[in-house]
C-alpha cells in the first residue's frame, strides 16, 4: 500500500511550485485531479524543453515530468458555473493545492474560508510569489525575481559585473517542497481531529531560507559580509570551494578545512602551498584566490577529472565530478539508487528523468509515470465523481464551461 493511497487531492492554478508540491503528493499514492484551463492548459505547458513530436499544449517535457499520474480536467473557473464544479470536487476531497493568486481565489469563492464551509476537514495550501498578505501579495513573480528578492542573485558573479540568474525554477521547486511538508504536518492534525487549515506559501520566502547564513553574519556581525561579491564560484570566507578544468572536463573542488587542504596538496604534489603564508587558513586562500587558481589549475589540467575525483575520495578531500545533462542518467551511483524514472506522454513519448528524491523502505512511492493530454480526464472526474450525467456535461462543454479534447471552440 502506498503510503498516501485514498487522498483526494484538487490542484487548482498554474505553475511550477504547485506541479512539484502535487507531483510529490502524488508519488505517495493520492489521487491528484489537476484543474485546467479550457484550451491552452497550465501555463507550463508553454515551458521548456518542447518535443518536436507534438504541437502545443502537448509539447512540454516539464509539464510531462510535474504532471505524471494526475487526472487533467479542465473547467472554466472564471465562471460561476465553472467555480461550483471545483467547489464540488473540493468538498469530498482532503487537499486543495491553488495557485490562483490572492485575489482571485477570493473572488471566485475557492479560497479556504468559503472552501471551509463546504468541507470543515479540508486543507488548503495556497501558493503564490509573495503570499496571501503584505503589500506585494498581488504581484506577479518569477524564480529571477523570488531569487534577487531574497538576497540569493547578488554575491554570483564578477565583481565589476552584474549579479548572475542561475535560470532554472529552483525558487518554485524550493516552494513546492516547503508547501508538500506544511501539508503533510495539517494533514497529520487532522488524523488527531483537527479541522482543516489554510496554509500560505510564499515562494520568494521559501527561496530566503538559502541566505539564511549570510543574513545573519551581516546583522551579528560575527564575520566578513557574505553578500560581497568576489567572483564566479568565490564565496567568503571560504576556498577553495570552486570548479577546475581538467584535462577532459570539469571538477568540483572543495578543500577547506586543514586535513582537507593537506591531503589536496599533496595530491596535486604541491605540500609547499600548504605551508605558504598566503594559503594558510581558507580565509586567506579567498582573499588570494587569484594566485591559488594560479598554482592549481596548471596542476589540475595534467590529469583527467576521474582521476582526481578517485584519487580525492580516497584521501577523504570531497571533490566531485561535473557532468553534462546527458551524462546524469549514467553516472554509477544515480544508477546503483535508481535514481532516475521513466516517464511518458501522449504526444512526447517516453523519457528519463529524476524521481521523487526520497525512498520509503516499507512503502514504496510510485515513480515517473504516464502524463495527461490536456482535458483527458474531463468525462471521467466530472462523471465520477460528481455524477454528472453525458447530457449534462454536454451542456456545460457547449456552454464553454468545460473543454474535452477534441471540442472546436
Amino acid at each position: 500500500m502506498l503510503p498516501l493511497q485514498g487522498l483526494k487531492v484538487i490542484e487548482l492554478g498554474d505553475g511550477v511550485a504547485i506541479g512539484y508540491c502535487g507531483a510529490l503528493l502524488r508519488a505517495c499514492g493520492a489521487e491528484v485531479v489537476k484543474i485546467e484551463t479550457p484550451e491552452t492548459g497550465d501555463m507550463v505547458r508553454a515551458l521548456p524543453p518542447f518535443s518536436p513530436n507534438a504541437p502545443f499544449p502537448e509539447s512540454s517535457g516539464l509539464y510531462a515530468f510535474l504532471s505524471a499520474g494526475k487526472l487533467s480536467c479542465t473547467i472554466d473557473v472564471q465562471k460561476e458555473r465553472g467555480a461550483r464544479l471545483v467547489r464540488d470536487l473540493a468538498s469530498s476531497a482532503d487537499v486543495m493545492l491553488e495557485a490562483l493568486g490572492p485575489a482571485e481565489a477570493d473572488r471566485v469563492g475557492l479560497d479556504h474560508s468559503s472552501l471551509k464551509q463546504l468541507n470543515p476537514g479540508l486543507v488548503v495550501t495556497s501558493l503564490s510569489w509573495f503570499g496571501r498578505t503584505g503589500h506585494r501579495r498581488d504581484w506577479r513573480g518569477s524564480d529571477a525575481v523570488a531569487q534577487a528578492l531574497a538576497g540569493f542573485i547578488y554575491p554570483i558573479g564578477p565583481p565589476d559585473g552584474p549579479p548572475i540568474i542561475p535560470g532554472g525554477y529552483q525558487a518554485q521547486i524550493t516552494a513546492g517542497v516547503t508547501a508538500f511538508l506544511a501539508t503533510m504536518a495539517a494533514l497529520i492534525g487532522t488524523l488527531e481531529g483537527d479541522e482543516g487549515v489554510s496554509i500560505d506559501q510564499s515562494i520568494v520566502e521559501a527561496q530566503l531560507a538559502y541566505y539564511e547564513a549570510s543574513v545573519g553574519k551581516s546583522e551579528y556581525k560575527a564575520a566578513p559580509d557574505g553578500a560581497e561579491r568576489i567572483g564566479p564560484n568565490r564565496f567568503k570566507p571560504t576556498y577553495p570551494q570552486t570548479i577546475y578544468p581538467t584535462s577532459d572536463g570539469w571538477l568540483g573542488i572543495t578543500a577547506l578545512t586543514p586535513a582537507q587542504w593537506r591531503s589536496c596538496c599533496e595530491l596535486v604534489g604541491a605540500v609547499h602551498l600548504y605551508d605558504d603564508p598566503r594559503f594558510s587558513d581558507s580565509f586567506l586562500r579567498c582573499n588570494n584566490a587569484e594566485e591559488l587558481d594560479a598554482e592549481l589549475i596548471p596542476l589540475f589540467m595534467e590529469k583527467p577529472a576521474s582521476f582526481w575525483f578517485h584519487e580525492g575520495q580516497a584521501r577523504r578531500v570531497p571533490f566531485a565530478l561535473v557532468p553534462t545533462m546527458q551524462e546524469l542518467a549514467t553516472l554509477d551511483h544515480f544508477v546503483a539508487r535508481d535514481v532516475m524514472s521513466q516517464f511518458s506522454h501522449p504526444g512526447i513519448g517516453a523519457f528519463s528523468a529524476p524521481g521523487i528524491p526520497w525512498k520509503l523502505s516499507e512503502t514504496p512511492l510510485q515513480k515517473g509515470g504516464r502524463s495527461p493530454s490536456l482535458g483527458q480526464h474531463t468525462e471521467e472526474v466530472l462523471g465520477e465523481r460528481l455524477d454528472l450525467s453525458g447530457s449534462t456535461i454536454a451542456t456545460l462543454t457547449k456552454e464553454q464551461i468545460v473543454w474535452l479534447p477534441g471540442d472546436a471552440q
